[in-house]
């Protein structure tokens, strides 16, 4: 299993940092054991602030926002949401 997904936000004054990360699951049972892989990586981040809202990926190339919605659709609900909206006002 391979997911993006919204990391934990950070925010410091008006503006808040959105990381996005991978995170992947493999596992097997063979004769009566169970090997696992879990690994978390870091995708980019969304900054939001009064001025506007823009992503980079983890070398701090800009990304198209649109993007990283496509990628973790669930991303769109948190910048739209009324408390997303609070913090930066």
């Amino acid at each position: 299993m391979r997911e993006a997904r919204i990391g934990r936000a950070v925010v410091v004054g008006e503006i808040t940092i959105i990381p996005l990360e991978r995170v992947s699951v493999y596992y097997d049972s063979n004769k009566g054991g169970l090997l696992a892989y879990i690994s978390k990586e870091p995708i980019g981040v969304v900054i939001s602030s009064p001025q506007g809202k823009w992503a980079a990926d983890v070398r701090g190339c800009k990304v198209a926002l649109e993007t990283y919605i496509q990628e973790v659709p669930a991303l769109r609900d948190v910048l739209d949401s009324p408390e997303h909206e609070k913090e930066n006002t």
